[in-house]
């Protein structure tokens, strides 16, 4: 019998965790117990035996965290893949030789989230995972399993692949939430279910949920979301949510209560159902007997929606104004049309947030900007890694003052997702469309210890998680995501890999780092040309107000060089009016050598002079 012929006649129970497990059994504090596969086989069959003395007939191999983003060394990787799967099937034989059970018991080939890294393109990615498959499949799996996964984005073609190497074989994939039913990457749990109904899921034989959750919130999450397909649905809760002490994970022993809340998931519909972090066989044991005495119910298909929302049009302007009356957009409509539909091309400036709470000076230059004819403001987020006024803050602060509407930075290093997620909802209600996505730079090396750098996520995966937030919360009213080019850098194809990313994610305009010389404006060109108008790039220019300014810009800002003939424009006993005079008109200069190559132009305003910004953009107009 196969696990199809299986399922059709009855549910499925599956083990329990076993890195938590592990760890308790063992007390290894070893985050990867994969290893334990070559190291200490006996130890990992002796859990296997645990699971199915308690009724699991499906086992998973102990091979979660086997994957490219943990163990880069291939041959590691692929020698515990099979050392996993060999555990798992004399498990099976032990067990059988012990017990004399002739029950149908089914391995799965498990894969933890399949990620990448940001030198990976797509390709590799598939690659990597492709000869992990192929590992399982020499080894005779005819079961995979991809869980904890935070996206769809590789499920469906490595499904596909499966399926062309073992027609026979059974996928399930499993999506992983936190308490307010969302992945990492901000799909909900209606969201999931509309991708899985998708024709590039096809080869998805079964999906459901695991981990992030204990069973009484996922069930309240299946409750308030029907499935959208006939496919098998399964549900791994973890036993509760962790306490950390001096060092050791800690779930509270609550199988009881586990037991009600699982019993209620499986009466859902529910086909394939067990455990994660925290359970234990003893919790395996109390579901299965719990179970037997709870029938499978056939379940409600509800029907997919009529129009299908994940296609974003990010283009689309806003509303045309916010909600105490302030005319915040139009912006979109300016930075998106074409060239021949515009009288000139947009302005987009950028301010600094104050170190104190003066905003006295951002909000007086904001005015002058505002009445210049600037389309957009940006204001950056604690650049350098020093802490600044909180630019969204303030952002909603100008937005009231001035009407002119305001691009906030968002760096990873300084929230987690959760902040982030908070920040996001919280940004949108305060009438802010535009946001310009970075990494951020790093903690200084002196201050670590001190100051942690958080990095949940990097500007790519903060990209796809707001795009995912406009599928599910403002598909009417986006936000909508410029991203940083840093053009410099040995390898321009490398950049444009990266870049390539980064639209694929939603990105829809880049804002490049200072351009001075000519071989930075082929540069410029050569990677225009590369992404083909599959986003805007908005060229920066960073006026030099002093010689000493210039020198520092020059001789400290790591990859920006400014070439001579602009340096000996710069004199260290000239006055102030002189010195801008002569920054006013390189900054003309320069704008008009990018011409033909920027779709806008990117103002960084030095020491927040918005005077200078105002007399270059009036430069600027008079020569449109």
């Amino acid at each position: 019998m196969n696990i199809q012929e299986y399922l059709r006649s009855g549910r499925l129970i599956t083990d329990g965790a076993m890195g938590t497990y592990y760890e308790k059994k063992y007390g290894d504090r070893d985050p990867f117990p994969e290893r334990e596969n070559l190291a200490h086989p006996e130890r990992i069959r002796e859990i296997h035996i645990e699971y199915l003395r308690a009724g699991a007939r499906l086992l998973r191999t102990n091979t979660f965290a086997l994957s490219p983003v943990f163990f880069p060394d291939e041959k590691e990787r692929l020698d515990g893949l099979r050392a996993g799967y060999a555990v798992a099937e004399s498990a099976i034989r032990d067990f059988r030789a012990e017990s004399g059970c002739e029950e149908e018991i089914f391995i799965a080939a498990d894969f933890g989230p399949v990620g990448e890294n940001d030198e990976q393109s797509a390709a590799e990615v598939l690659d990597d995972y492709r000869r992990m498959c192929d590992v399982f499949l020499e080894c005779g799996a005819q079961v995979f399993v991809f869980e904890s996964q935070r996206d769809d984005k590789y499920l469906g073609t490595l499904a596909e692949y499966i399926k062309s190497k073992c027609p026979q074989a059974f996928v399930l994939v499993q999506f992983t939430f936190d308490r307010s039913g969302y992945t990492r990457a901000g799909l909900s749990v209606r969201r999931i279910n509309e991708r899985v109904a998708q024709p590039a899921m096809a080869a998805v034989d079964a999906y459901g949920y695991n981990c992030g959750v204990e069973a009484g919130h996922l069930l309240q999450l299946l409750e308030a979301q029907q499935p959208y397909c006939d496919k098998y649905l399964s549900a791994l809760p973890n036993a509760g949510y962790p306490l950390s002490l001096r060092g050791k994970t800690i779930y509270t022993e609550n199988e009881r209560y586990f037991v009600e809340k699982s019993v209620k998931i499986a009466a859902l519909g529910v086909d394939i159902i067990g455990g994660c972090c925290g359970t234990t066989p003893g919790y395996i044991a109390d579901l299965a007997e719990a179970l037997s005495q709870v029938p499978r119910e056939k379940k409600d298909i509800a029907p997919l929606p009529a129009t299908d929302q994940a296609t974003v049009i990010h283009t689309q302007d806003v509303s045309e104004c916010g909600s105490d009356g302030t005319a915040h957009v139009g912006v979109a409509e300016r930075l998106f049309l074409e060239p021949e539909q515009l009288d000139r091309k947009p302005v987009i400036v950028e301010m600094d947030p104050p170190f104190n709470g003066d905003i006295t000076k951002v909000c007086a230059g904001a005015k002058l900007l505002a009445a210049a004819g600037v389309d957009l403001l940006t204001l950056s987020d604690s650049p350098m890694a020093r802490a600044r006024m909180d630019a969204g803050a303030l952002a909603a602060r100008l937005i009231r003052e001035t009407g002119i509407p305001v691009m906030p930075h968002i760096a990873c290093r300084d929230r987690n997702i959760i902040g982030l997620r908070g920040l996001l909802l919280a940004e949108h209600m305060n009438d802010i469309r535009q946001l310009l996505i970075v990494t951020g730079d790093p903690v200084a090396r002196d201050a670590r210890g001190t100051i942690s750098g958080v990095f949940d996520m990097n500007s790519i995966r903060l990209m796809e998680y707001v795009s995912h937030m406009n599928e599910e919360l403002y598909a009417d009213d986006p936000l909508h995501m410029g991203g940083a080019l840093n053009y410099h850098g040995a390898n321009p194809d490398g950049i444009i890999r990266r870049m390539e990313k980064k639209i694929e994610a939603g990105c829809e305009y880049f804002l490049t780092q200072p351009i001075y010389s000519d071989s930075d404006i082929e540069r410029i060109a050569y990677i225009k040309e590369a992404i083909r108008g599959r986003a805007k790039i908005f060229c920066g220019i960073m006026p030099l107000v002093s010689y000493k300014n210039a020198m520092f810009i020059h001789h400290e800002m790591a990859g920006i060089t400014i070439p001579e003939e602009i340096l000996c424009q710069y004199d260290p006993q000239m006055s102030r009016a002189d010195a801008q005079a002569v920054a006013v008109k390189i900054s003309l200069e320069l704008a008009d050598k990018l011409k033909d190559i920027a779709d806008g132009y990117y103002f960084m305003t030095p020491f927040n002079r918005a005077d200078l910004i105002c007399e270059i953009i009036a430069g600027l107009h008079q020569t449109t």
